[in-house]
């Protein structure tokens, strides 16, 4: 019985610690800066899957029939996170066009990252203040709470 105490403790804390916040550190090494498809040596790798998210979104927030131009997209390695303003982000979207991710990171970020972008061609405010209804509809489901990128 000890022992079956102990096993369930050991599990409920393991759990708990896993479920914790991760620690973010800056991805240094650019790979990949650019538009997302181009010529055969100059793609984004994930680039297909970058685009159908991003029309994904713009569709979701009815901007469909809006040629706007995509994001363009800068790749990061080296680290879980990358620089937003003065603070560690998943992603950033930035007013130049350009949606900043770490290679091979969550694609809800790509969403979230778009809904901005969006944003941004279609009224010149990106909100950094996440005000707009269209984070939680269209843009993944990502936490925003604290988040101010």
């Amino acid at each position: 019985m000890r022992l079956t105490r102990l096993i369930i403790l050991s599990i409920i804390i393991c759990a708990i610690a896993s479920c914790g916040p991760k620690k973010l550190t800056p991805a240094t090494e650019i790979v990949y800066e650019g538009p997302l498809a181009g010529s055969a040596e100059t793609t984004y790798a994930s680039a297909q899957k970058v685009v159908e998210r991003c029309v994904q979104v713009k569709i979701c927030m009815g901007l469909g029939g809006f040629d706007y131009p995509l994001p363009q997209i800068r790749g990061m390695s080296g680290g879980n996170a990358v620089m937003c303003g003065d603070s560690l982000k998943e992603g950033c979207y930035t007013a130049d066009g350009f949606i900043t991710v770490v290679q091979g990171g969550d694609a809800e970020i790509i969403s979230h990252e778009c809904v901005h972008h969006w944003l941004y061609e279609h009224t010149g405010d990106l909100d950094p203040l996440h005000e707009s209804e269209y984070f939680l509809k269209c843009g993944g489901a990502l936490s925003l709470s604290g988040d101010s990128n």
